[in-house]
């Protein structure tokens, strides 16, 4: 009974990642149209998909990862999905650009304690030689957050307006919430009692203290750049140069973000458990190498010049980076101690979101609207894409690569001490 418990609390985090996904990336196909309606610019429009919901995002990330680390991870998971679905329903009320930034606020405080507070509860049900396969499961739940929410939110957009769809996909994570908050059970966690009492500070200490960490966060969140520029600027590339409706876009996009990663996904947690039982190095070893092949993909779909090259050699680039997450976040978990996890998750969710989907859109943004000074919108849109995604997985790789070799061979997690 007890493993049929921890896969339906599996499933359910599963579900709550593909909610989350959906409300996060509802924006990315209906940026044209806010920018047609409220006039803005290129720039205007990084900021909102990108910084507008990472800040808070990631600021409010690591304390609440700390409050998940020692309350009630079902309850908070529940609270979250109730501020952030209204807050969304909100981005479609806005009818100026401080408005709809200020509402994106609000999105990323109220989705910040979902991520780490649900690989908290599966680092305390699933054992380390099943964990990066665990994991890998709930991020295809952004994977197929991502395929639903762009054809859905497009699809709406079409149909009734890109309000109608803030308004749609913001009902559901309301509803999830309350079904989280009062009827889901927080497992019981596995840290032990000298574990128990260490302090904020010395909880990001013990993370950070460790230099190897540092660099593969770092790399991780410059691949991140690369994946967030591609993933949020696609569909408007498509839309502006290559005449695809909102519909078409993301119901391309939202395919191969869903099916690809979801595919390539669950093959790298399988591999990366199976190889981490000789060596928990293959955690980032594989990361690390999947960055550097999706470099050439990235660079050859936006030296293209037809939809479909384009969205071939994107599928490649997007599915590799996508698949990444997971092993990662396992290795951290696996070097660190119990009662630190959610803080762990939260500390590289911080650098990806802050650097990969906080920076990477905003960047491009700002230079397409640079180079759109001396060439077309669709021509310096592509090739701001070019110019920043394809280097930005490359110097990742070599960041993840530089944090495996200075790592050493780590020991079994539950028989780490707490001190480093």
């Amino acid at each position: 009974m007890t493993i049929i418990r921890n896969h339906a609390v599996l499933l359910v985090l599963t579900f709550i990642i593909i909610i989350h996904a959906i409300d996060r990336l509802a924006i990315v196909i209906l940026l044209e149209d806010i920018k047609n309606d409220l006039g803005l610019t290129d720039a205007q429009l990084g900021f909102l998909s990108g910084f507008a919901f990472v800040v808070l995002y990631v600021a409010a990330s690591i304390p609440m990862a700390y409050v998940s680390d020692r309350s009630n991870r079902s309850r908070l998971i529940g609270a979250a999905l109730m501020v952030f679905g209204g807050m969304t329903v909100l981005c479609g009320l806005a009818q100026n650009f401080a408005q709809l930034a200020a509402a994106r606020c609000g999105v990323g405080i109220g989705a910040s304690p979902c991520v780490p507070a649900a690989h908290s509860i599966i680092a305390d049900i699933y054992p380390p030689r099943q964990r990066t396969t665990a994991l890998s499961i709930t991020e295809c739940g952004f994977f197929i957050g991502s395929f639903i929410g762009l054809w859905l939110c497009g699809w709406i957009a079409t149909h009734y307006g890109w309000r109608m769809a803030f308004f749609v996909v913001g009902l559901a994570p309301v509803l999830l919430g309350l079904v989280s908050f009062f009827v889901m059970r927080d497992p019981p966690r596995r840290a032990k009692a000298h574990e128990a009492n260490r302090s904020f500070l010395g909880s990001l200490g013990v993370i950070l203290g460790v230099p190897a960490v540092r660099y593969y966060i770092l790399g991780s969140a410059l691949a991140v750049f690369g994946l967030a520029g591609m993933i949020t600027w696609l569909p408007t590339l498509m839309i502006r140069a290559y005449d695809m409706t909102r519909a078409e876009a993301g119901g391309y996009i939202g395919a191969i973000n869903g099916v690809g990663g979801l595919f390539f996904t669950i093959i790298v947690g399988v591999a990366a458990d199976r190889l981490s039982r000789r060596d928990a190095r293959w955690n980032l070893w594989i990361p690390a190498s999947l960055f550097a092949v999706s470099a050439p993909f990235a660079a050859m779909a936006f030296l293209s010049h037809t939809p479909m090259a384009i969205l071939v050699f994107f599928a490649f680039a997007a599915s590799f980076v996508t698949a990444c997450s997971a092993p990662i976040v396992s290795y951290s978990q696996q070097i660190m101690p119990s009662n630190v996890h959610a803080m762990v998750t939260a500390v590289i969710f911080l650098a990806l979101n802050l650097i990969g989907f906080g920076a990477g859109p905003l960047a491009i943004g700002v230079l397409s609207d640079a180079l759109a000074l001396i060439s077309s919108e669709d021509q310096a849109l592509q090739k701001a894409l070019l110019y920043l995604a394809p280097p930005a997985l490359l110097i990742g790789s070599a960041f993840v690569t530089l944090g495996a070799s200075l790592s050493g061979k780590p020991q079994e997690p539950d028989r780490l001490q707490t001190a480093r």
